[in-house]
């Protein structure tokens, strides 16, 4: 199938992997259709299936998330309608029009109990409402689309004002204190490079789950806001390390680890992404060029 006769619909177009997704697939796929949530929302299943009948896209790729892990937890009603009913109403209306589906998901649905990256052969055991209704939602796609890719990626990083990482580097750079879990780890994934990634996928019509994150070693938040607090040159003074059981600022239980190992994703495209490290130096010097918003 050639790019002409793809036509991509992306849900959840307002957020910033939606906005990515954009910027990587508006030359790829000049037919590709970008929907927000007011244009298109996937808690409505009659009018997301009439819209998609009107729009014929060849492929649906589902980026609609709440994804306030912590919010989840004071909301879990709302957590299941959109991560888990959402998903299924979009794969569910995805099949009636025959369109494949890209379902993203997240490396909250593993426990940590590993010290290894998980593959996508290893079972999830959520702690948290966002992971329970996120893997709910896997399972769901997969039964209404059968067919359908589940891409799984873990922590985003990117571009954003009051987003990771540039919320605790603007608390440095102005001097306030910032301490960060040292001892839980996960392999970054910078938003613009799964956007790639997402891009990449569309015309394989793989069936199952896919892990994707950027290369290199799993770290902690602490010590990735320490790498790109130095290569800005800050001073170092605010940021503290703080063991997990030290950490206030989550009311969801987080994994330990919760890496993820991208060799099938590698193996299925044929295209291997840039460490987290050479992707934060990008972010780095994107920031010094006043570039980020």
């Amino acid at each position: 199938m050639g790019n002409a006769r793809i036509v991509p619909l992306v849900t959840g177009a307002g957020g910033r992997l939606g906005r990515a997704l954009l910027q990587a697939m508006e030359d790829v796929y000049p037919a590709a259709i970008f929907a927000t949530r007011d244009e298109i929302d996937v808690t409505d299943y009659w009018r997301l299936l009439s819209e998609m009948e009107r729009l014929r896209p060849t492929v649906v790729i589902n980026t609609a998330s709440f994804t306030h892990v912590d919010g989840c937890e004071d909301d879990p009603d709302t957590a299941d309608r959109v991560n888990h009913a959402g998903a299924r109403n979009v794969a569910r209306a995805a099949a009636q029009i025959g369109a494949r589906v890209i379902h993203i998901s997240t490396d909250l649905v593993f426990d940590g109990a590993l010290s290894r990256p998980y593959g996508e052969e290893d079972p999830p055991a959520p702690l948290s409402v966002y992971g329970r209704a996120k893997l709910d939602g896997e399972e769901a796609v997969a039964r209404e689309a059968p067919g359908a890719t589940i891409l799984r990626a873990s922590w985003f990083f990117g571009e954003g004002a009051g987003k990771f990482p540039e919320n605790f580097l603007a608390m440095i750079q102005s001097g306030k204190r910032v301490g960060l879990v040292a001892d839980r780890y996960g392999t970054p994934t910078c938003i613009p490079d799964l956007a790639e990634a997402i891009t990449r996928l569309v015309p394989i019509p793989h069936e199952g789950i896919l892990h994707f994150t950027n290369l290199g070693e799993k770290t902690t938040r602490y010590h990735f806001v320490r790498i790109a607090a130095e290569r800005m040159g800050l001073d170092l003074a605010p940021l503290s390390p703080l063991s997990h059981t030290e950490w206030k600022g989550d009311r969801a239980p987080r994994p330990l680890n919760s890496a993820l190992d991208p060799s099938l994703f590698i193996r299925v495209t044929g295209w291997s992404p840039r460490t987290w490290e050479e992707a934060l130096d990008a972010f780095v010097r994107s920031r010094a060029a006043g570039r980020l918003s």
